[in-house]
């Protein structure tokens, strides 16, 4: 969603005990090494993962909470390294002093997100489970396009589902991250109690910087809440089926609200003198009316809303300081509860009307 990767040292009772406070193995795979931070980490795990306080704190309440026995949970811990490169991703350093602040560009992130080779994907999945598609569309109300335009942005139709060993991604950023360390202890919760479950193995699951896995690329929380088999509900294989994965998209955009045969989206015409900040989605959810925006001079450049219709703008900025603005309806908030970007949002709908 696998290269063969190292394994967990799973031994007996006894020999945890005897290698407990042995050295964490720092490992800067899938990329380049990075000699400084690796050699920070080394020294913050000289004692192995299992030799830190909050490692044990996390190990007593999950345990207490999921019913998952210590020396179980500490065998995942054992031996398990770091990835640096995947806490640099998630912490990227600020520009150095003079170096310019690369600024957000919508036309930059669409055309990494959408270009011909990736529509043409596309339509070639949308034939290749053209049934499953259709069905899940019965079940969900999703279009097919748009479940597959998720795919297609998060892992190019399952061709790059991530090379970064999930546990040890998620253990980094759970207890070295200096931001969303909370969020990542969750997720690393889930993850574990997946591995339990014997959902995933957890000495081989591999995925993004983030933690993020399979065709979809769900976080271990989203897979155990929203991810549904095709053909048997109870058992979905994110990994390796995409039929599980159609599905599943289906399920999480139904669960979040979307709403079947409405629009989306329209492109808006915003008056230069208009002090448009007002109208700029202030949560992820529309609240305003069509008929508000309508009135404060905001038209659509296509009139797919009805007046009545909630509505919020949505601004996608460039380098040049110019701005684009979309009227978004209540499916495209539905799609940032799958990332909470607009941009996320934009890209997934602009490869969708490609893919219809």
């Amino acid at each position: 969603m696998k290269s063969p990767r190292r394994q967990l040292l799973l031994g007996c009772a006894g020999s945890l005990l005897a290698g407990a406070l042995a050295p964490a193995r720092v490992w800067a795979q899938p990329n380049e090494p990075l000699p400084g931070l690796e050699e920070t980490l080394k020294n913050r795990l000289r004692f192995g993962w299992l030799g830190r306080s909050d490692v044990q704190e996390f190990i007593s309440e999950i345990s207490d909470r999921n019913g998952l026995t210590r020396p179980w949970i500490e065998k995942q811990f054992q031996g398990l390294g770091v990835q640096p490169r995947a806490l640099l991703l998630i912490n990227p350093p600020p520009p150095k002093p003079g170096e310019p602040e690369r600024k957000r560009s919508w036309t930059r992130y669409l055309s990494q997100h959408v270009d011909a080779s990736r529509v043409k994907d596309g339509r070639v999945f949308l034939e290749q489970h053209r049934k499953v598609f259709e069905s899940v569309h019965r079940q969900s109300g999703v279009p097919p396009h748009v479940i597959a335009a998720i795919i297609g942005v998060e892992t190019r139709f399952g061709k790059y589902t991530g090379r970064f060993p999930t546990a040890e991604t998620l253990a980094t950023l759970a207890f070295e991250s200096p931001r969303r360390g909370e969020f990542f202890r969750r997720e690393l919760e889930n993850l574990l109690i997946m591995g339990r479950e014997g959902i995933v193995n957890l000495q081989e699951v591999r995925g993004s910087f983030a933690g993020a896995m399979g065709l979809p690329q769900f976080m271990p929380s989203s897979w155990r809440s929203y991810a549904v088999g095709y053909r048997q509900k109870n058992k979905a294989d994110l990994l390796n089926n995409p039929h599980d994965a159609i599905a599943s998209v289906g399920n999480f955009l139904k669960v979040h609200g979307w709403s079947p045969d409405t629009p989306s989206h329209t492109l808006a015409i915003v008056p230069s003198h208009l002090n448009v900040a007002a109208f700029i989605a202030p949560q992820l959810a529309p609240v305003h009316t069509v008929d508000q925006l309508h009135q404060a001079g905001i038209q659509q450049q296509f009139m797919v809303l009805s007046h009545d219709t909630m509505a919020s703008l949505i601004d996608l900025p460039e380098e040049d300081a110019s701005v684009k603005y979309w009227f978004a309806a209540n499916n495209f908030f539905v799609i940032t509860q799958y990332n909470r970007s607009f941009m996320y949002a934009a890209a997934v709908l602009t490869l969708a009307q490609s893919l219809a």
